[in-house]
């Protein structure tokens, strides 16, 4: 077993079970054939989010294809994972990064970028963002893929949320534990402007809560948020 947990974990597309056959996109046939260098009979894991984890063989390994063999089920498609929804706003490129790996290493099922006013990127690449959930998926042993929605504008996007804590800055109230609502929004590295915050303060979906008395980075904020909702 500790040779196959050492295997490559790739996510695909493709329906999977014992017997059947996988296609390799273009991406990933590159990946495996140019910068993996593997080889026809070398073992690869692949999941699909839907079917659980299957151990697989490579089969051709070509110029113009890279197929494999599904060999065996390793571990079965596990119960979807009880939501878990953040809310954030995009912030620059690295600290993005971090953000989103460390979300889906978390469990977030479910990631929304918003638009505030203080917001520091405004545009978003929504396939880079895609490829990076699932790297962070494929690394972290995860057997789903956490949804990521498309950019939307603050009041929309709260407003069509259902009930969620905002993490406020001075918020009276810690983030409670487990049990209430199972989405957070976290701020913009400026802060929430006071009319928006006027305006979470006033919606009745939204309960105001505090990560402590320390000012936090955007992504710091987040992963402290999916630690202590995910406890």
């Amino acid at each position: 077993m500790d040779e196959v947990i050492k295997l490559p974990r790739l996510y695909v597309d493709a329906d999977l079970a014992a017997g059947g056959t996988v296609s390799f996109g273009a991406d990933q046939a590159h990946y495996l054939r140019s910068v993996l260098r593997r080889n026809p009979g070398d073992g690869v894991r692949l999941f699909n989010g839907r079917d659980g984890e299957y151990l697989c063989t490579l089969a051709e390994i070509g110029k113009k294809a890279v197929t494999a063999a599904v060999t065996r089920l390793l571990r079965p498609q596990s119960p979807a994972p009880a939501p878990l929804r953040l809310y954030f706003a995009p912030i620059k490129k690295a600290r993005m990064d971090i953000l989103i790996e460390k979300a889906v290493e978390l469990g977030a099922t479910h990631l929304h970028p918003v638009l505030t006013q203080n917001v520091e990127v405004r545009q978003l690449n929504e396939d880079r963002l895609r490829a990076q959930i699932i790297e962070a998926a494929e690394q972290c042993e995860r057997l789903t893929i956490p949804a990521l929605a498309p950019l939307t504008e603050l009041k929309a996007a709260i407003t069509a949320a259902g009930p969620l804590y905002a993490c406020i800055e001075r918020a009276d109230a810690p983030l409670p534990a487990p049990g209430g609502p199972e989405a957070v929004l976290i701020g913009p590295e400026g802060g929430f402007t006071a009319a928006e915050r006027d305006f979470l303060l006033a919606c009745p979906t939204v309960t105001p809560a505090s990560l402590g008395p320390l000012t936090l980075r955007a992504e710091t904020a987040a992963l402290a948020a999916l630690v202590r909702m995910g406890e």
